[in-house]
């Protein structure tokens, strides 16, 4: 089975992981998988250092990939040189207009804070525009269970799933002392709202000088900084107590030797967290008119997991010990794995086939909406 795999690339992670994860999980079944990524920007570094066949597309003019852009000449290209048997878009929702007339199986991966919710200007054109895929599968932080949505998205098969999450090590290798901390507030504000970045610096300070008082105490033995591609670190001399990884680092290789995580409330991280079931403090920056929303939204959600502690008020240096010494508190509870949606969103773009229809004549149900 071939996979084009076209990833928005900026101003993080947010929507590469997901889709590099679906395609972990593929390998695995007896189709067997070659997979060829396009995405740009911090997309394209990631999947390179992981290894993955990647094309690099160049960042858009706009914040999306226009239908008729020379991004997406470039993804129709691939895919009739590639020849490709399923095409799998994660944040581009303009895309699956320009490559429906090419009669191949197309997957959508949605946020669902793209679709669902109160309607607005941005959810009705993902709706009308992903009618054009053959399917939408939504990654939900609120789903426990895989299931239809129907009538989401006119002409489009929509499943909603649990969080998408990339292979993980599950393990923890404890060690004797006090915990060890693992800090990442995350990329993903390169040509965001400028206030995006300044609050998470902020954080981090705040976060970095209540571990410094924790490590005083003895309380935790050595902190673990995962500076993000746009991020600088807020001190100018690195205490012995603290270890700075530098861009690129996966993250989540480091939880089996860490018994605490401090990380930005992203839909990534929060899915990570919680299915490796590491105890973790969540941190939401609401400082980006569009995406603080999302971050408040994920913090609430997974403060119904055992192993998460949110801190919406990380500007208070009471809250922020509070909230750490609930962490470590935990620090040595068996660690359960959560849910994930890989193999039921798997599994239907392993049965997807394509709806064929003319292409040169209008869809009915589109020109309704």
């Amino acid at each position: 089975m071939k996979i084009l795999a076209v990833c928005r690339g900026a101003p993080g992670l947010g929507r590469v992981a997901p889709a590099y994860a679906l395609a972990q999980t593929l390998r695995t079944m007896p189709c067997g998988v070659q997979a060829l990524f396009a995405t740009y920007g911090a997309g394209r570094a990631y999947l390179a250092a992981l290894g993955e066949q990647v094309i690099d597309l160049g960042t858009p003019d706009g914040l999306f990939i226009d239908p008729v852009g020379p991004q997406a000449l470039h993804v129709l290209e691939l895919a009739e040189q590639f020849t490709p048997d399923l095409i799998l878009i994660d944040g581009e929702f303009y895309l699956p207009s320009t490559l429906r007339h090419l009669g191949t199986a197309t997957g959508y991966l949605a946020n669902p804070h793209d679709l669902l919710g109160t309607p607005n200007t941005f959810r009705r054109v993902n709706r009308l525009m992903l009618g054009h895929a053959d399917a939408v599968i939504v990654s939900s932080l609120n789903c426990a269970e895989a299931h239809e949505l129907p009538g989401l998205v006119v002409g489009a098969r929509c499943l909603e799933v649990p969080a998408i999450v990339k292979d993980l090590p599950l393990a923890h290798r404890p060690h004797a002392g006090p915990p060890r901390v693992l800090v990442s507030m995350g990329g993903g504000s390169l040509r965001a709202d400028p206030r995006f970045r300044e609050a998470t610096d902020a954080a981090l300070a705040a976060i970095l000088a209540a571990l410094a008082a924790l490590v005083a105490e003895r309380q935790v033995a050595r902190v673990t900084l995962v500076a993000g591609a746009d991020l600088t670190p807020p001190v100018t001399r690195v205490p012995r107590w603290l270890t700075i990884a530098t861009h690129p680092t996966e993250l989540t290789t480091l939880y089996p030797d860490h018994e605490v995580l401090v990380v930005r409330a992203g839909r990534n991280a929060t899915a990570e967290a919680r299915y490796a079931g590491i105890p973790t403090v969540l941190v939401p920056v609401t400082a980006d008119r569009h995406r603080g929303g999302e971050q408040l939204h994920n913090a609430q959600v997974a403060a119904h997991s055992t192993n998460i502690f949110p801190l919406p008020h990380w500007h208070r240096a009471d809250t922020i010990q509070h909230a750490l010494r609930h962490a470590l508190s935990h620090a040595g509870d068996q660690r359960r794995p959560g849910q994930r949606g890989n193999e039921a969103a798997a599994g239907l773009l392993a049965r997807l086939r394509p709806v064929v229809d003319d292409p040169h004549i209008p869809r009915p149900a589109l020109m309704e909406r």
